[in-house]
């Protein structure tokens, strides 16, 4: 159980160190991160010379010059941090916009049967899984990687300068990253639960939005608020309980850099009686005790939102294990068919879940012949003209055109050969002419064309933008489209 999990943590700190947008930005983000640390040390170390021996010695001019050092080195480090933050944003903004656009073209090359075992909702949360791992991936987790060292470092100026004064916070460190691991189940747990609370809401939201027309028409606005309210309750409650564990590291990292700050100072005051440490010396543990903890901290509020960053790969890998439409390793269908079709004992379902479309169907059509289907509701007509086509593949059985078995072949050259007209069309959002060529502008004139041949001419001269009016969305009632009762059509293949 160990193995796996280390295992588990090791495959996403491979995944960052060998990301190409990281790997171009590595030198900068060493260099920038070892000089912030190095230079963080000018501050203590010009407030141990003051105490100790500026003071004493009441040097004025050497006053001056550790003034003016310390404060370039605190403007280098300003500097220097906005530089690594402009590294890791640019980072961050990189993998978003790839990985955003990859994901969305894994989603329109997946096979259709694919893409709907899951509702809209749930395929709405993985992408917003990408902006998760934007920063987990971003240049985030290097950065706290290369001030951890540091840590270690500025403990051991801590041991160097006030000796036995180190275990102080030595032991706040350890303590406070223990704690930290017990908050980090609770929000494991809660985060989990959020996901699948988030899902069920963007689903309920989908459904509604898609039929508020139905809503309206039925007065049901009262039931879906009803319903969504008692959605959004549930997911409240657990978001609070999320913002909880997450914030209570915050809070107690919070506590534990003044422990940290007041136990130096409450214990070294002893050493300082003694004389075994100066108060410069006093000084300078203090604020390199605190300084030591910050990277401890943010490495343990990153560590608390891995899980987070855990859940969101899990969702995008669903999306990378849907099987492109398109498989290049098989051969292209040949050009001379001459269309005859045969389904042999197909079945057909969209989830295991879910009782069979199509079950055990044979059907066979001659080249050149004319049939009709006459069918009603949810009768999985257009499921069968999918499977026809191949964007759809059987569960069981062939499907064949003429003697070519669709599975053996790459068949993304056949919806070219093969018209298929849906029961309802769809309007995108652009122009008319952009619907007509399908945005591609190289057919704008083939399309007016076509438009003209199919006597769209005189519908659209009567708008006033002609084929440059917008539609898609709620301008798609512009257009004056007669409706037909839903039981009067027909569907044909030839």
């Amino acid at each position: 159980m160990k193995i796996d999990y280390f295992k588990d943590r090791w495959s996403h700190f491979k995944g960052v160190m060998t990301d190409p947008f990281l790997a171009g930005n590595m030198f900068d983000l060493t260099i920038a991160s070892s000089l912030i640390n190095l230079l963080s040390l000018a501050l203590p170390l010009t407030l141990m010379q003051v105490y100790d021996r500026i003071l004493v010695n009441k040097a004025i001019s050497t006053l001056i010059w550790l003034v003016v050092g310390c404060a370039l080195c605190l403007i280098m480090e300003t500097c220097l941090q906005i530089t690594r933050s402009a590294i890791t944003g640019w980072i961050a903004a990189r993998f978003e916009h790839q990985v955003g656009c990859s994901t969305v073209e894994r989603f329109l090359n997946c096979r259709l049967e694919d893409f709907e075992k899951d509702e809209f909702g749930v395929q709405m949360d993985r992408l917003g899984a990408i902006s998760t791992l934007r920063s987990f991936y971003g240049g985030q987790i290097f950065q706290i990687l290369m001030d951890l060292p540091f840590a270690f470092l500025f403990l051991f100026a801590v041991w160097y300068v006030g000796g036995t004064l180190v275990y102080f916070p030595l032991a706040v460190i350890i303590s406070f990253l223990t704690i930290t691991q017990f908050f980090k189940f609770g929000f494991e747990s809660a985060r989990k639960k959020q996901q699948d609370l988030t899902d069920r809401r963007f689903n309920y939201l989908i459904e509604l939005f898609g039929g508020i027309h139905s809503v309206k028409a039925l007065a049901m606005e009262e039931q879906m608020i009803r319903r969504y309210e008692s959605l959004q309750a549930n997911e409240a409650q657990n978001v609070m309980k999320v913002t909880r564990w997450n914030y209570l590291p915050v809070n107690l990292a919070a506590l534990c850099g003044k422990i940290i700050m007041f136990g130096i100072l409450g214990f070294g005051a002893s050493f300082v009686i003694d004389g075994t440490l100066t108060i410069g010396g006093l000084t300078a543990c203090t604020m390199l005790g605190v300084r030591a903890f910050q990277p401890i901290q943010n490495a343990a509020g990153f560590w608390m939102r891995f899980s987070a960053a855990k859940i969101a790969r899990g969702q995008l890998q669903h999306i990378a294990c849907m099987q492109p439409d398109v498989t290049p390793d098989k051969p292209p269908l040949p050009m001379d068919i001459a269309g005859s079709v045969n389904l042999n004992s197909i079945s057909f379902c969209f989830r295991n879940d879910l009782p069979m479309i199509i079950n055990n169907l044979s059907l066979s059509i001659e080249a050149r012949e004319f049939i009709g289907i006459n069918a009603k509701g949810a009768s999985g007509s257009t499921t069968l003209f999918y499977l026809i086509m191949g964007a759809l593949r059987p569960e069981k059985g062939t499907v064949y055109i003429d003697e070519y078995n669709l599975a053996e072949w790459d068949i993304s050259d056949l919806r070219g050969r093969i018209d298929y007209l849906p029961q309802s069309g769809v309007v995108f959002k652009g122009t008319i002419i952009e619907n007509i060529t399908l945005f591609n502008h190289a057919k704008y004139s083939v399309a007016l064309d076509a438009a003209g041949l199919l006597g769209l001419d005189d519908l659209v001269a009567q708008l006033p933008m002609g084929y440059e009016t917008q539609v898609g969305g709620h301008l798609t009632n512009l257009f004056p489209f007669r409706a037909y009762p839903a039981d009067n059509y027909s569907k044909g293949f030839s």
